[in-house]
């Protein structure tokens, strides 16, 4: 029995300390420096900046390519009009959420038989539960308006290359979100006619924004389920003594929209759209927490 008396506490006291119990790190493998020490803070920051930055490159592209595409094809049009002059004049509402949620939980079961006949039917069991979670949710609401992104052109393929080797932890760097077919399945639906110019409330949708929404979610799990056999106990026979879960979800969601002349952000239905989208996002969150 002294071995049982010592095991447990110091595997739960190891085991659990492992993660859940402090604030998750965003990135995914914390750099080491020469000395040894774990740069966890530099190494978020670069994380965070290369999902900004990979998230502008595209949307550069996308906004370039859509307008470009839109200039061309308008010279081929009676009167030489585009499909989207009005694209112009909006902006573009960023809205990032990255949220990681780290799980521990430990649960030992212990079977003890007496050294009796093997007549006897008598056993006596006994477990115990420990578990903890721990969330780490950061926001980044930023804006840029189309014409700076048009202005800039096209991101530099050396730009995307840098992007590319930093630190592993996000989907959002150097994927494909799909905003250049996004935008032109919007703008180019206009200019076929599919549906009325969404430029302001007095139109038949009375409608003034599109918006795009992108999410991530990346789950681990790890499972530990050592066992003991002892003359009288038998330790975790038969259950899981640790499991642990890291669960990523990266969250983007992109509105376009005219700019409010008075907060030089969105206007009207815009503003509303990614307002709703947030909270939406955040009842999301909550919900799958408490579940």
């Amino acid at each position: 029995m002294s071995v049982v008396r010592w095991t447990l506490p110091i595997a739960a006291s190891l085991l659990v300390g492992a993660c859940g119990t402090f604030v998750p790190e965003i990135q995914e493998v914390s750099a080491i420096s020469e000395t040894g020490q774990v740069e966890s803070v530099g190494t978020s920051q670069l994380l965070v900046h290369a999902i900004v930055d990979s998230i502008h490159c595209e949307l550069r592209n996308a906004v370039t390519d859509v307008i470009d595409e839109d200039i061309k094809v308008a010279k081929l049009n009676p009167g030489g009009r585009r499909s989207a002059p009005w694209l112009d004049g909006w902006v573009a509402q960023i809205g990032l959420t990255l949220t990681v949620e780290e799980k521990t939980s430990l649960n030992p079961t212990v079977l003890w038989s007496p050294l009796s006949p093997l007549t006897s039917v008598f056993t006596l069991a006994g477990g115990g539960t420990l578990s903890s979670d721990a969330t780490r949710i950061d926001k980044l609401g930023y804006l840029y308006t189309v014409r700076e992104l048009y202005a800039l052109r096209n991101c530099p393929k050396d730009r995307i290359v840098e992007n590319s080797k930093a630190p592993v932890g996000s989907l959002l760097i150097q994927s494909d979100l799909k905003l250049r077919e996004w935008l032109f399945d919007q703008i180019f639906n206009v200019g076929s006619g599919e549906y009325a110019v969404p430029t302001a409330i007095t139109t038949p949708l009375k409608q003034n924004v599109i918006s795009h929404e992108v999410k991530f979610e990346v789950i681990s799990t790890g499972t530990l389920n050592p066992a003991w056999k002892l003359t009288r106990v038998a330790l975790n026979q038969s259950s899981t003594l640790f499991s642990t879960t890291r669960d990523r979800t990266h969250d983007l969601v992109i509105t376009f929209g005219p700019i409010d002349p008075a907060t030089k952000g969105l206007a009207g239905a815009a503003a509303a759209e990614y307002l709703a989208s947030r909270i939406g996002g955040a009842i999301g969150d909550n919900v799958k927490t408490t579940q």
